[in-house]
């Protein structure tokens, strides 16, 4: 007979698949296993736990509501992630930022995603008092270290001073896998920052699908190298979150520590961009041979393509370990993964759908190209984004009926299912596996009186796989040498945006319309090259 009276509508456990409930299994199971560890620093899982309740106790003592905006501006380091955790507490939308931005960048970003409040270092609060002026909605600036900074608050001191207990109780809010997790921001076709929005439960499946396409396993020990702020960073920290393994953080990318710290704390798998293998690769064979890295099993580069030469010296010097090669955006999460079997077979290929994923090519009219027909690549699944953060227009864009979206990348598939990415709709720059968006550089320099036009574009770097190119048109009689627009960008921009070269010219083609022929401009440098990504 059934009981009428016994009500099965969710589970009993408490648990969800939210990031903060992996966590606290992982920390029940293995309370002492280190979770961070970073330059001869080890917090614990136990430790993590306590010290990110703290954390989201003491936000919350603030007057920070679940649902505001937290940013995180800081370079790598334990407190980076401690914060990113601390948000799986108390339901705050965290949103990473690029410690490379210039001001008026950083206060971009900031009122775009409406943060009030930002967790920063000592080594930062020059540019963030520079932006602060222009972020009104900015109430609590909390910095890491020892030091007190006069108009902040002290990241220790609200740990130390905050209760230690769940903040879902004490605060009657319980974080539901419906909600926003945080804001990444990217580009799109007009090339400014716009916020991807990604859920709570989509970040989870994000890190599962990591788990289970490069079989990490629990206690595995990972290594960043890339930038925290990074969406690939914050994907692989997931994985480790889910899977109870340990990270190991690099503050700054030093080739030969990479190996240091490979055969110190035995790390199993590590992400890094093209770049970053051939800056490692080029170390002397006496360097590569000093240093034990057998515990390594996988290897992931991502954000560009990774040259034949440079998969060829992996795999000679790391015997242990497989290379996998993934494509993946802020908006879409990891979409494709080439593993390793294929890196040889399938060059220049971006590999198959990742896990809980789907992938379509579709036409600017929304019909599916046929197969070896390049496309607007598409996709679906459970680690994908929900839109833009306050720019309705921009998110009806990316989507079709059903669910597909696209961060507008042109593509095409093989005969054996494999994808292949051709172009970027957006013109979006890859440059040592960090994007870079051409408007926003030609914004900066219209900015300059003796410039009548400007174009930028990404041309082949063997160093760079993609470098920042400027071409320029003069006003009549002007006179500006490559080195004054050089230095006028070194004011204004990010270092990794600064063009490498600049070319002045007569005119910019552009289409009766006055849309600058892109493509015409990039012929010169990759030729008829059907795919034109270095």
């Amino acid at each position: 007979m059934q009981n009428s009276n016994v009500d099965f509508a969710a589970p009993r456990g408490g648990y969800s698949n939210n990031v903060i409930s992996s966590i606290r299994m992982n920390c029940a199971k293995n309370p002492h296993l280190p979770a961070l560890i970073c330059e001869g620093r080890s917090v614990s899982w136990a430790q993590m736990w306590e010290r990110t309740l703290r954390l989201g106790n003491g936000l919350l003592d603030l007057g920070i509501k679940p649902g505001e905006r937290l940013a995180i501006y800081l370079k790598n380091s334990i407190e980076f992630s401690e914060t990113f955790v601390a948000t799986y507490h108390t339901g705050m939308i965290k949103t990473p930022v690029s410690s490379s931005l210039k001001a008026h960048e950083l206060a971009y970003q900031l009122n775009n995603s409406g943060a009030c409040a930002i967790v920063t270092s000592p080594q930062l609060i020059e540019t963030l008092n520079a932006a602060k002026a222009s972020v009104p909605a900015l109430r609590h600036i909390i910095v890491i270290g020892d030091e007190p900074l006069e108009n902040t608050v002290s990241y220790e001191e609200l740990i130390q001073n905050a209760s230690s207990g769940d903040c879902g109780e004490n605060r009657g809010k319980a974080i539901s896998p419906n909600e926003i997790d945080m804001l990444l921001y990217t580009s799109g076709t007009t090339g400014f920052p716009k916020g991807a929005v990604r859920g709570v439960m989509e970040d989870y499946h994000t890190g599962v699908t990591v788990c289970i396409d490069w079989r990490v396993r629990a206690r595995d020990v990972q290594m960043v190298v890339i930038p925290q702020y990074h969406a690939g960073a914050c994907a692989w920290f997931l994985a480790t979150l889910i899977s109870g393994g340990t990270l190991v953080i690099m503050p700054a990318y030093i080739p030969e520590k990479v190996l240091q710290n490979i055969e110190k704390y035995k790390v199993n798998w590590l992400m890094m961009v093209p770049i970053m293998y051939d800056w490692l690769m080029m170390l002397p064979k006496e360097v590569m041979d000093k240093y034990d890295s057998s515990s390594l099993r996988t290897l992931i580069s991502g954000g560009a393509p990774l040259h034949t030469p440079t998969k060829l010296k992996i795999k000679d010097v790391f015997k242990t370990a497989e290379l996998n090669e993934f494509y993946g955006s802020t908006e879409l999460g990891v979409s494709t993964c080439l593993r390793d079997v294929d890196q040889l077979r399938k060059e220049r290929s971006v590999g198959l759908p990742g896990h809980d994923l789907e992938i379509k090519l579709f036409d600017s009219e929304g019909k599916e190209v046929n197969r070896g027909e390049p496309g607007i690549l598409y996709s679906r699944g459970l680690g994908g984004f929900r839109g833009y953060w306050g720019n309705q227009q921009a998110t009806k864009d990316a989507f079709l009926e059903g669910g597909w979206a696209t961060v507008g990348d042109i593509a095409r598939q093989d005969e054996d299912g494999y994808y292949y990415i051709v172009d970027r709709l957006n013109d979006m720059i890859i440059t040592g596996g960090v994007n870079v968006y051409p408007v926003e550089i030609e914004e900066i320099l219209r900015g300059m009186p003796q410039i009548q036009d400007v174009a930028v574009i990404g041309v082949p770097d063997e160093k760079w796989g993609e470098s920042v190119k400027a071409i320029v048109v003069l006003k009549k009689d002007a006179k500006l040498s490559s080195e004054d627009i050089v230095t006028f960008c070194k004011e204004r921009l990010a270092a990794y945006k600064i063009p490498k070269s600049v070319e002045f010219a007569d005119a910019i083609p552009r289409t009766p319309t006055g849309k600058i022929l892109k493509k015409d401009l990039r012929k010169k440098y990759w030729g008829d090259s059907a795919i034109q990504v270095s």
